[in-house]
């Protein structure tokens, strides 16, 4: 799982089955001795026994779906979305954890809406304006509308999420995609960037969307730099830095360090790393990921 997917997990309240009081019903069935199954065939049963023996919890069937989506069987954990609303239509987890299902899915039509009605309920409502769910919501309904081929629906939903949220990584990236197919290219830019700031290494569609959008701007070497990019994604090391050396005196050097100081700091040559993080706080001071990366490898950040 990305990093950055994890991380939205944990914020919308996915939360593992070891947590929260409606899991405490479900680990006295983990705790029963069985060494056969494995732990999340055991985690499912443990969490089928616990809502047989009380169907109308509320909380116990929100655990079990939640296990149905890590093994990954959308359609059971939809059944328990669906039972959980039909004692509270107004549930947010249920509402939030059916529509992304349905929009990976495919059916929009029923994830919008699901979306739609969370946004609904939560929008006006106290603490709605850090109300992390909400912000997941509307990041999904961006989604489904870019599906849609909505671009510039998909913006404006998406920078609602921004708002709640602007550390979201993935919100980011999807404003950068949806900018590129109405045009916007500066735009698309800002925000790929913003998404690589959050989250620079180990996710290459950023960065392939960053090269599309300097692309289309005829910007050379800043779009090399972002190909350089999804090669050492792509775990091409040797291809990735020849390029990256290529661009440090032009006009993508500070990005081409950074790089470069990234691409080291994965093949754990520390010394090599720490060197082009001081190299980008020389031209950048402020950058936020070479100190960031200074941080990482225990480096002082040398004053001036």
């Amino acid at each position: 799982m990305q990093e950055q997917t994890l991380d939205r997990l944990i914020r919308i309240g996915l939360k593992a089955v070891v947590l929260g009081s409606a899991a405490v019903a479900i680990a006295y069935y983990l705790n029963q001795p069985d060494s056969g199954p494995s732990l999340v065939e055991r985690q499912i049963t443990a969490g089928e026994r616990a809502v047989r023996s009380n169907p109308t919890n509320v909380e116990l069937r929100l655990e079990l779906a939640n296990v149905y989506r890590a093994a990954k069987k959308p359609d059971q954990a939809l059944e328990q979305y669906k039972e959980v609303l039909k004692v509270e239509s107004d549930d947010a987890t249920a509402l939030l954890g059916r529509a992304e299902i349905l929009s990976q899915e495919g059916d929009l039509a029923e994830a919008r809406r699901s979306f739609r009605t969370l946004i609904g309920n939560a929008t006006g409502k106290e603490y709605s304006r850090v109300n992390p769910q909400l912000e997941t919501a509307y990041y999904g309904l961006s989604v489904v509308m870019l599906k849609q081929h909505q671009a510039s629906a998909a913006i404006h939903e998406v920078r609602k999420a921004l708002k709640i949220e602007p550390t979201d990584a993935d919100a980011w990236y999807l404003l950068g995609r949806a900018s590129i197919e109405t045009g916007s290219y500066q735009t698309a830019v800002n925000a790929l960037r913003q998404a690589v700031l959050y989250v620079p290494g180990g996710w290459c569609e950023p960065y392939e969307q960053l090269a599309r959008a300097y692309q289309a701007q005829h910007r050379g070497p800043q779009s090399e730099y972002a190909e350089a990019m999804v090669q050492l994604c792509e775990k091409k090391p040797a291809d990735g830095t020849a390029r990256l050396e290529h661009l440090t005196s032009g006009s993508a050097a500070i990005e081409a360090m950074l790089g470069l100081g990234m691409a080291a700091e994965t093949q754990s040559q520390r010394a090599r790393a720490a060197r082009w993080y001081q190299k980008v706080l020389a031209a950048d001071p402020k950058n936020f990921n070479a100190r960031n990366g200074l941080a990482r490898l225990g480096v002082s950040v040398k004053a001036g």
